[in-house]
């Protein structure tokens, strides 16, 4: 049986914003999509944005994106990973329904009951915990970057270089690689990297 990835966001004390629909609208307009992307990033509630995706996908890396693109707003992240209603036909992922959508909503309730966390997994495996313990401590990073480290990352990432990226900012390089070294981007990406192999060796295994 296939299985999924679905990604659902809050915004955090979202009347606080103006217009925070809008917002979201306008911001997520260039979000880049792997290719098994079912269903881009779609809006619900005012301050509720959910997408979903065949199989297994870098969700922190994605997540990453999307914090960015939304700087200054608090977001929190419940990901569930599982199976689907196949039989649904429904191109809005607020119609959808089944495991995967279930544990995402439990794992973003549970970021609203312990106060603690801001990104959370669920599968329903053992091996979540230590998945989320790995998230908790990416979100601890993360919360000290400054909106210049956000930037710089994202360019670097993107270009592949701190020479492309500085001349995309229009900035030194060596600012680049220093804005990326403050905020521990090589440790993060190691993090990253570390869940995506967790969920392939402990999850998706299972299923094989």
């Amino acid at each position: 049986m296939s299985q999924y990835t679905v990604i659902t966001g809050d915004v955090i004390k979202s009347r606080n914003y103006n217009n925070i629909n809008k917002i979201l609208n306008e911001r997520l307009k260039n979000i880049k999509y792997p290719e098994n992307t079912l269903v881009p990033l779609k809006i619900s509630r005012g301050d509720e944005i959910q997408a979903v995706f065949k199989g297994h996908m870098s969700f922190p890396k994605f997540i990453r994106q999307i914090r960015y693109k939304l700087l200054n707003l608090d977001i929190r992240f419940g990901i569930g990973f599982g199976n689907i209603d196949e039989k649904s036909d429904e191109i809005s992922s607020w119609s959808m329904n089944g495991p995967a959508f279930y544990y995402a909503r439990e794992a973003l309730e549970s970021i609203e009951k312990d106060n603690i966390y801001k990104t959370r997994f669920k599968s329903n495996n053992q091996i979540d915990e230590a998945i989320n313990t790995i998230l908790y401590l990416i979100d601890t990073f993360q919360s000290d970057w400054t909106d210049s480290q956000w930037e710089a990352i994202y360019y670097y990432e993107e270009k592949g270089t701190y020479k492309e990226a500085a001349q995309e900012l229009n900035i030194a390089f060596q600012n680049v690689e220093k804005r990326c070294r403050a905020a521990k981007w090589k440790e993060i990406n190691f993090a990253e990297r570390s869940v995506n192999k967790i969920i392939k060796k402990f999850i998706l295994s299972e299923g094989d």
